[in-house]
């Protein structure tokens, strides 16, 4: 019995089963084999949209964020924060105090939290000026901004020059997810040791060769005159650090005028030892044309070392030579008569021949009754050059001078050159002048015998040039009959 159940169960489940496949597969025979397939095509359609759709959920919200994201923060770069000289925009550059340097990171943007860690990477260890650490901080944002101040310490063997910081930004971005970028802000270092070269030699090589100096050098006289001769006292001292040989001193001057005493202008000095000095003297002359003022001469040393190698080694001394101030000037003269009144004119040329400068030169001029309109100031004259001017001198009475009661009559005025040498002291060349300043003419006052006289001068000249206007009409008049004579004889041969 329990056999039969079992066989009418399997059939009723089989009959109910049978329609399903019927509809989904026509042309299946086996209802069988239809009823394993209909469960799986129907479970796949329904999750079978979620592979096709799938790239196109990533492309969309995906690819629109990413951009947004890699660039949250930036750098406020118009911020002026506390420990700021300047702005970013300005170049801000960390300021460096008491063995520490301050960086201040001003960042402005949207994060998910409001909460970013910024952490300093300082770079590889060698030759770096800071005292290695972890060196980080975390910020909220406060009035739209997140600030940071690290305060690194410096190394005390640090070296002076530019180093990048490297401040990375930890954060959650505006839709939750972890971002991170990198901010690099350089210090400099301007209180530290100099760097070394690095195309010095090294310490045993240097020390392998002589180096002379010339580490004294005095001149007597300080001063020398043009003409006169000085003496030069050197002292050449082996600062290398083996012997100098073949030592050879030359010296003489690239100044015009300044030249050796001798006819051989070296001296050859014995091998000097690393750390040995050695004096020598010679003579040099200023000749008489040499300019005034400082001049120089130079030292040269030629040298060898054991190894064959050769050195030369200048230097240039200063010498001042003193040269007397010479000028000459125009010869100025007053007309022997002068009416009062009037006004003369004199020169104010004046030339430097002497081989020195002359300096604030000026011209005047002083006398009873003439009064120049000012002193003429030609300025400095340079060796061999010139200056030149006028004075204007108004002629008045001699009595409109102090010390005088009469009106007209001879005077005598001094015409003065003034100048000063280089070394301050004033001189003045002088010229002594006369004149006899007269009553001034006026027509009205002359008496009746002048008047008739100047009348009868006028009239001559006047007659003189009616003379010679009557000779042209004269001549015109002749040439005119001479040409018509022609013209009539010509016209009558015709």
């Amino acid at each position: 019995m329990n056999r039969g159940l079992l066989a009418l169960t399997a059939l009723t489940l089989a009959l109910l089963l049978a329609p399903a496949p019927a509809r989904g597969a026509e042309d299946t025979p086996e209802p069988a084999v239809t009823a394993t397939p209909v469960p799986v095509t129907v479970a796949t359609a329904t999750p079978a949209p979620p592979p096709s759709p799938a790239p196109q959920a990533t492309d969309a919200p995906q690819t629109t964020d990413a951009p947004a994201v890699a660039a949250q923060l930036r750098i406020d770069g118009t911020a002026l924060c506390e420990g700021m000289d300047r702005t970013y925009e300005q170049g801000y550059v960390p300021r460096v105090a008491d063995g520490r340097v301050s960086v201040v990171l001003p960042l402005v943007g949207d994060t998910y939290d409001g909460r970013v860690t910024v952490t300093a990477d300082l770079g590889a260890t060698a030759d770096s000026p800071f005292v290695f650490g972890n060196y980080a901080q975390t910020a909220l944002e406060a009035d739209g901004r997140y600030l940071f101040t690290l305060e690194i310490p410096l190394s005390p063997s640090r070296y002076n020059g530019s180093y990048p910081v490297a401040l990375r930004a930890d954060y959650l971005d505006a839709l939750g997810g972890q971002a991170q970028q990198t901010f690099t802000v350089y210090v400099t270092i301007d209180d530290g040791r100099n760097p070394p070269d690095p195309n010095a030699q090294p310490g045993r090589q240097t020390q392998s060769r002589p180096e002379l100096f010339l580490s004294a050098c005095t001149v007597e006289p300080a001063a020398v005159a043009g003409g006169g001769t000085f003496t030069v006292t050197a002292t050449v001292e082996n600062i290398g650090g083996i012997r100098a040989r073949t030592v050879r001193l030359c010296y003489g001057s690239e100044t015009a005028g300044i030249l050796p005493v001798e006819t051989n202008a070296a001296l050859h000095l014995d091998d000097l030892a690393s750390g040995a000095s050695a004096q020598v003297s010679f003579r040099l002359r200023a000749s008489e044309q040499t300019l005034s003022g400082e001049r120089t001469f130079f030292i040269t040393l030629d040298y060898s070392d054991l190894y064959g190698g050769a050195y030369t080694a200048t230097r240039t001394f200063p010498v001042r030579v003193e040269q007397p101030a010479e000028m000459r000037c125009d010869a100025a003269a007053l007309p022997r008569e002068v009416a009062a009144g009037e006004t003369v004119t004199l020169p104010a040329n004046v030339f430097n021949t002497g081989r020195s400068t002359l300096y604030n030169v000026t011209v005047s001029l002083s006398g009873a009754g003439l009064f120049p309109t000012g002193s003429v100031f030609l300025g400095d004259i340079a060796p061999g050059e010139a200056a030149y001017g006028q004075m204007e001198v108004f002629v008045g009475m001699l009595s409109m001078t102090d010390g005088y009661s009469e009106s007209y009559g001879k005077t005598s005025a001094v015409y003065a050159v003034s100048y000063e040498d280089e070394a301050g002291e004033a001189f003045t060349s002088t010229q002594e002048l006369s004149t006899t300043i007269l009553e001034p003419v006026v027509e009205d006052a002359l008496t009746p015998q002048q008047q008739q006289a100047e009348q009868e001068r006028r009239e001559a000249e006047g007659q003189w040039w009616v003379s010679v206007l009557v000779a042209f009409a004269i001549i015109a008049i002749a040439v005119a009959i001479i040409v018509v004579g022609r013209f009539s004889r010509m016209m009558q041969l015709r």
